[in-house]
């Protein structure tokens, strides 16, 4: 055996797997296509930027809608959210699951999730 031939097996194989757990740009492309055609959008969330793929439904509700709107810089056009991650994971629950009743709480709900 070579002087460097298992180091460079090493590598090969290192390089290998990790590109195995990369998603392919085909995958991604058409998980994208899907989420449009279900009309799915795309909204980042918090400092880290975190995607999620939300319904027509919740992010035309108007608990949404006002945190979205006190989220935004102006700089672009992506849907931001500006709170943590996992306060953004329960307002989903909440509006998926009916818990998110408007009235005259709206201005504290959305000062509660927003940062």
């Amino acid at each position: 055996m070579a002087k460097g031939t298992g180091k460079k097996l090493t590598i090969t194989k290192l390089r290998s797997a990790v590109l195995k757990k990369w998603p392919s740009m085909g995958k991604l492309a058409r998980s994208i296509a899907a989420a449009d055609a279900e009309g799915l959008r795309a909204v980042y969330v918090g400092k880290s930027r975190r995607c999620y793929m939300v319904r027509p439904e919740v992010a035309e509700h108007p608990v949404f809608q006002e945190l979205a709107e006190r989220s935004t810089d102006g700089g672009d056009d992506a849907v931001t959210v500006s709170c943590e991650v996992v306060l953004f994971e329960h307002l989903l629950w909440m509006l998926e699951n009916g818990g998110a009743d408007v009235g005259s709480s709206m201005d504290e709900l959305v000062e509660f999730y927003s940062c």
